[in-house]
């Protein structure tokens, strides 16, 4: 063999690991945080090279639609049922079923394999426990639009995931499950809870905040409310509110159009094992769905799942109305 034709060899050999070499990119709410870094990590221990585009929930969901004809991300991971449901429905995914899929409840899947999903979160309704003086704790996240609570608690930016799901519940009461359409008290109610939360300054450090007592109610998700407190030292107490509190599940799934396919299945293989799953779990204080990760966590993480009564939502109607409602908050809610 001449050395032209080794070399024409050699060069038809290295094309794979070259193309394989290029990392997977991974658009995520916790890309921007220790969260992406301890994953990109455990990946790399994998043997799976990543780099994620972090950014809020709504940021990302919008950024993925306006993507779609020429898609940037290889996989998104960290949306909730909402946004994945409304992706799944402009065809934004490739459907792949990791082994793993099949110990998840029915909650936990899409019924077709598009995604799924992989940690469980409670949106809470928190307290400051030696902050309430002189206030009676909620009961009700509708007890937000009472004036007892003006300027005790901040909603959030809109654009935030967490926010998102927090005014998903709250309208949901107002909802007819069928149309997804929302009654005018439900409006109304809204409006209130809006005038009563506290508009902070660019750049307030939110948790210093509620530390001082200025802003003792909390509205966020489970992990993120333990470990700050935790980072701040801020005794607090969850409420179990009546009504029900709303469970999301963070989900996975592989973008339609992606050239790291193989690569990308991989990933997803890897990332919902219930070894993967119990490891987070003990790291970032969040509950797995997988019911063999879950029995692997901490008690502590088992009993702050439990100790909420899941408000019935239907995500999937919510999801296919939820853009109108973002809008009309927007324009017609906000202050």
């Amino acid at each position: 063999m001449s050395v032209k034709s080794v070399l024409a060899t050699l060069m038809l050999v290295a094309i794979p690991f070259v193309a394989n070499a290029k990392p997977l990119t991974i658009y995520s709410p916790q890309g921007g945080d220790e969260r992406g870094t301890f994953i990109a990590q455990k990946a790399k221990e994998a043997g799976l090279d990543v780099q994620f585009l972090g950014g809020g929930g709504g940021e990302l969901f919008d950024r993925l639609v306006a993507e779609k004809s020429n898609p940037q991300a290889d996989l998104v991971l960290g949306l909730t049922q909402p946004s994945m449901y409304a992706l799944k429905a402009q065809g934004m995914f490739a459907t792949f079923v990791p082994t793993w899929a099949a110990a998840l409840g029915p909650d936990f899947k899409d019924a077709d394999g598009d995604f799924h999903m992989f940690w469980q979160t409670p949106i809470v309704l928190a307290y400051k426990t030696d902050g309430m003086t002189g206030i009676q704790v909620p009961k009700s996240w509708l007890d937000l639009a009472k004036p007892e609570y003006k300027d005790k608690f901040t909603v959030g930016a809109i654009n935030g995931q967490t926010t998102r799901m927090i005014l998903a519940g709250l309208l949901w009461r107002f909802t007819d499950p069928k149309t997804g359409e929302i009654s005018k008290e439900g409006w109304d109610l809204l409006k209130a809870v809006y005038a009563n939360s506290r508009v902070l300054p660019e750049g307030t450090d939110y948790w210093k905040t509620v530390a001082s007592g200025q802003m003792p109610v909390i509205l966020s998700w489970y992990g993120g409310v333990v470990n700050n407190a935790a980072k701040n030292k801020i005794p607090i107490s969850f409420v179990d509110t009546e009504g029900g509190t709303p469970i999301v599940a963070e989900s996975v799934g592989i973008i339609k159009g992606t050239h790291e396919l193989e690569q990308a299945k991989k990933f997803v293989e890897w990332f919902g094992t219930p070894a993967f799953m119990a490891e987070y779990a003990v790291r970032f204080n969040q509950a797995p769905a997988h019911p063999e990760a879950l029995a692997k966590a901490p008690e502590a993480i088992r009993a702050g799942v439990s100790q909420f009564h899941p408000q019935p939502i239907d995500w999937a109607v919510a999801a296919s109305k939820l853009n109108g409602w973002l809008e009309n908050i927007q324009l017609n809610i906000m202050p």
